[in-house]
């Protein structure tokens, strides 16, 4: 195993060390077909405060009701770069106030994400991870990961890896999940 498999594999692997909550998983069928894999029961991440684009300290509980796709990218990261107009698209495609896409760009300051966005605004929250420890916090060994987070913060769902998140299967899973 090369060390970017073994990366991967620590970084999936220490989400069953974190603290697991009492309510039950999504539907494990609507989440694979998704492309990413569903936890047996929802783990809690942890809390984090980061400064968005303009600055503004932002607070995981700030997202409380939502559900929300939480993704760690960086601007310097072909596949981050690749993947990111699809969350553009996700966005835009479940357009609810019960859902979010969080941007969550590792070991980037903010011109950089200025430049890659080129004058364009993204229509979701991009915080920023200078030091790079949420991203350790939530075993994100590396970029691009993403977890989808229930309306109580709780991760019931991940994917290392890009992926191309406007997919139909995606938007239905995450349109399930808002109408429970």
């Amino acid at each position: 195993m090369n060390a970017w498999m073994r990366r991967w594999a620590l970084a999936l692997g220490g989400l069953l060390l974190m603290q697991v909550a009492a309510a039950g998983p999504v539907d494990e069928a609507l989440v694979a077909a998704a492309g990413m894999k569903a936890y047996p029961a929802p783990l809690k991440g942890p809390a984090f405060h980061l400064p968005d684009r303009a600055g503004e300290m932002r607070a995981k509980a700030d997202y409380r009701g939502r559900v929300v796709l939480l993704n760690f990218w960086g601007s310097w990261c072909p596949p981050c770069r690749e993947e990111f107009p699809s969350l553009e698209r996700l966005q835009r495609a479940v357009d609810d106030e019960g859902f979010t896409v969080l941007a969550v760009t590792v070991a980037d300051k903010a011109a950089a994400v200025e430049r890659f966005l080129g004058g364009r605004e993204a229509p979701f929250d991009i915080l920023i991870d200078t030091t790079r420890r949420t991203a350790e916090a939530y075993r994100a060994a590396g970029v691009p990961v993403t977890y989808l987070l229930d309306r109580q913060g709780r991760m019931v769902a991940g994917k290392a890896g890009p992926q191309a998140w406007d997919d139909p299967a995606v938007v239905r899973l995450i349109r399930e999940m808002l109408e429970n």
